[in-house]
């Protein structure tokens, strides 16, 4: 009976990037909810030792990350988001461009790289329009207060 459970387990379908997308953004309905206090469960893991890093070497100062990626906010009302066009994802891999209302007055556009990693779906990669690619600003930001 366990085989059986394990085994069908083992088949069912990955998440998919469109429902993990809705699921991170359905978190904002609660209060106070932070996706960077879910690092492992919502980005890829070179990004979260990014951020992990960022926020290591700001110490008690605010690193390169001030604020919401996933947003591109640091503060709002009440976030709704709707995927405007996901990439045709590949077995490994999909792009997704979200739009995210913050208010009745602002909105803003953010693109999610993703990638199927072993617990699932995961964000690689998050773009604005100030910032194309929050990994490589974090990396870079990084390198630079290492070197201070």
């Amino acid at each position: 009976m366990i085989l059986i459970a394990l085994a069908l387990a083992a088949g069912q379908p990955a998440e998919s990037p469109q429902h993990f997308i809705g699921r991170i953004y359905a978190g904002y309905r609660q209060r106070d909810y932070n996706p960077l206090d879910r690092l492992d469960r919502l980005f890829a893991p070179e990004l979260a030792a990014a951020i992990r890093t960022d926020r290591r070497l700001a110490k008690v100062e605010v690193g390169y990350l001030d604020g919401d990626p996933l947003c591109d906010c640091q503060d709002y009302q009440r976030i709704s988001a709707r995927v405007q066009s996901l990439s045709r994802p590949t077995a490994r891999s999909a792009s997704a461009r979200v739009h995210v209302t913050l208010g009745p007055r602002e909105a803003n556009d953010v693109r999610l790289s993703l990638v199927l990693t072993r617990a699932g779906w995961r964000i690689a990669d998050v773009g604005s329009a100030d910032s194309p690619s929050l990994l490589r600003a974090l990396r870079k930001a990084n390198r630079a207060a290492a070197a201070r």
